[in-house]
């Protein structure tokens, strides 16, 4: 594309010189000015998907050239079908006018995704060639710093620029699976999230409720809530305090009360994956069905990985462990991957599978426990305005 474009400004170069040589007049100074107002009409009419107004600023032959080109009809059509949001910024604006021929350049930002329509921040290196028409200036060729394909998405255009994490993010998600006939069952879900970053820390709650119900007698419920404050020291390494309570009938937990302290490490890794590792120390107070009350110090280690597929699919993977350090035999273990689905912006569908083990478990009850659920997600978030950044 670099190739391409300098072929652009070589020709064009030429073109003023041979003009110059010939004794062409050079054009009024304002003329730089008024291609400037014709790129923001052109980003306004784009905003207000006004095909009309593309209409007029564009030329009869125009094209915007890539591997292969996009033709005028196409461009129109996918200014006005796709998300450009209703603000966008050009910057570094330069105009070389050559006679009848106006060579611009500039940087163009905008503030959502064209494809999925998502916040996000996404700026292209333009060069436009405008040409003098009877009826005005109208712009003939455009040249973007990466030409999507006729029948591709028009963010290939532009390069991702970083958007800076959301200072809440706030999720709920509802499950429920019941039966009737010869027996009657319920299980329902619930659960929720909470994070708050700020300059120098993040806090994170979470709560999660089930319940199980067969012919109107409840069989066993589980309550788990959890509390965790980071501080942000540079780098990848995050220090961490943790607080923790979680309630388990269906693995005969009474109470059981956890805090500890720790780090994270977040992995190098390339995207669209992330990778964190994180260890911690601290003390756990348990009670179970059985009569038994545990109190030891306890280390707990735990990596997360993520994994985004394409616009609104998630995969992520949790593998915890949890030791105690006064009795080698009392660990437990805990694996988590869940699969998430954006449905609409605030909206997904998550399908999630949960495996426990606990290594010496309440007495009367297993070592192991599995749970499968299907939920429905609301989420939301709060991000800086990145216009002002």
């Amino acid at each position: 594309m670099t190739t391409i474009r300098l072929a652009f400004v070589l020709m064009l170069l030429a073109l003023a010189s041979n003009a110059t040589a010939a004794g062409t007049q050079a054009d009024p100074p304002g003329i730089p000015t008024v291609i400037r107002a014709r790129e923001q009409a052109l980003a306004d009419a784009m905003h207000a998907r006004d095909s009309q107004r593309l209409e007029q600023l564009l030329a009869l032959d125009y094209i915007l050239r890539g591997t292969p080109d996009i033709d005028r009809a196409t461009w129109i059509r996918n200014a006005v079908t796709l998300c450009w949001g209703d603000r966008s910024e050009i910057e570094h604006f330069d105009a070389r006018p050559l006679g009848d021929v106006v060579v611009a350049s500039f940087e163009l930002t905008v503030h959502v995704d064209p494809a999925t329509c998502q916040p996000a921040r996404l700026r292209s290196l333009i060069t436009d060639i405008w040409i003098r028409q009877a009826d005005g200036w109208r712009l003939r060729i455009r040249h973007a710093a990466a030409a999507p394909a006729a029948d591709a998405d028009l963010s290939a255009q532009y390069g991702a620029v970083p958007l800076p994490p959301p200072t809440w993010e706030i999720s709920s998600e509802l499950s429920l699976v019941a039966t009737a006939g010869n027996t009657s069952t319920r299980t329902l879900g619930l659960a929720g999230d909470v994070t708050h970053r700020g300059l120098a820390s993040s806090t994170t709650g979470s709560v999660t409720f089930l319940t199980s119900e067969a012919d109107e007698i409840t069989r066993a419920r589980s309550l788990s809530a959890e509390a965790r404050h980071a501080f942000h020291v540079g780098g990848r390494v995050e220090p961490f305090v943790r607080g923790a309570y979680a309630r388990d009938r269906f693995a005969g937990i009474a109470n059981r009360a956890t805090v500890d302290v720790g780090a994270a490490y977040t992995a190098r890794v390339p995207k669209p994956h992330s990778l964190t590792a994180e260890g911690g120390l601290g003390f756990t107070a348990e009670q179970r069905l059985d009569g038994t009350d545990l109190r030891h110090l306890a280390a707990a280690t735990a990596v997360d990985y993520a994994w985004t597929r394409g616009p609104g699919v998630e995969l992520k993977e949790h593998v915890g462990l949890n030791a105690d350090l006064e009795s080698a035999g009392n660990w437990r273990a805990a694996i988590r991957t869940a699969l998430g689905i954006a449905l609409t912006r605030l909206l997904s569908f998550k399908v999630s599978h949960a495996f426990e083990y606990r290594h010496a478990p309440v007495t009367g009850f297993r070592r192991m426990d599995m749970r499968t659920a299907a939920a429905l997600v609301l989420s939301f978030q709060q991000r800086p305005d990145v216009s002002k950044q």
